[in-house]
């Protein structure tokens, strides 16, 4: 018999189409649904998969047009379309209760999925969330995800590789400078490969929910979150100089500082604190 706590795949049907999914652990446990950032899939969520399903039922999707997941036939999909074909799918697969817990666009999306009618929330994590202003706002959305097509060159092979690569080393990627330079240096190169080929996979519409999450109001939706929430970050990651504001927006949350998920003894040290604080709320 297969161990409980090796991660699975499937996929779920809602009214657009399918939601590839990741999942682990024993059901009866207290859910947790991991929505995954931008780009990529539940790929990258893999290892803390793995930890929290310890303790943990795990549900993970891929966001709609990212990964394995169909897109939605829209022409410009906001964070709250998103979210609806998320609540779709946890509804077909009889979740009814969870916590939620988003990273980076996946942060913004759980956050409107909470406030859904009839949503599964019990708790909510927002992780690794950036609080642009207008000026930020239009640069982001003008060059940090433009829509990309296959080429018989191939070009969209390198591009796609020098895309993730500089995620890792400047923040924004597009921008190689002294004052953009991000001192956490490169993943393992099996963790790169595994989010270009995410990448690649959709590459057509990658790009669409990282243009709805730099469009969304974020401030407008998390002063109307009313379930109990825990504000959390990696302090490497680029998004970590926002981490103190959103308190402004959250004032009843609760603050984690962790240390990712890309190594799998950074993952097993944030399930464990991540474990500990929900036992506390």
């Amino acid at each position: 018999m297969e161990s409980p706590l090796k991660v699975k795949k499937g996929y779920v049907d809602i009214e657009t189409g399918q939601i590839h999914f990741r999942y682990a652990g024993q059901k009866g446990r207290p859910t947790i649904t991991l929505f995954h950032a931008s780009p990529g899939s539940s790929r990258q969520l893999h290892a803390l998969i793995s930890e929290l399903a310890e303790s943990f039922f795990v549900y993970a999707p891929d966001t709609p047009g990212n990964g394995l997941s169909d897109p939605l036939p829209i022409s410009q999909p906001e964070i709250a379309d998103y979210a609806y074909a998320h609540l779709q799918a946890l509804k077909r697969l009889e979740i009814t209760e969870s916590i939620l817990f988003g990273t980076h666009t996946g942060a913004s999306i759980a956050a409107v999925l909470s406030q859904l009618k009839d949503n599964p929330a019990t708790l909510l994590v927002l992780d690794s969330i950036g609080l642009y202003d207008r000026q930020e706002k239009e640069a982001l959305l003008q060059s940090y995800a433009p829509q990309k097509h296959a080429l018989s060159t191939g070009e969209h092979l390198l591009w796609t590789w020098h895309f993730i690569t500089n995620q890792w080393l400047f923040w924004p990627w597009y921008e190689h400078g002294k004052h953009n330079r991000l001192e956490r240096g490169l993943p393992e190169m099996s963790y790169l490969h595994g989010m270009c080929v995410d990448v690649l996979e959709s590459l057509e519409t990658y790009h669409l929910s990282y243009n709805a999450a730099f469009r969304f109001d974020k401030e407008a939706c998390f002063k109307a979150i009313n379930c109990p929430t825990i504000i959390a970050s990696d302090k490497e990651d680029m998004l970590f100089k926002y981490f103190p504001k959103l308190k402004e927006f959250i004032p009843n949350s609760r603050q984690l500082i962790h240390e990712g998920w890309q190594k799998a003894e950074h993952a097993k040290s944030t399930a464990e604190l991540f474990k500990k604080m929900v036992m506390e709320t």
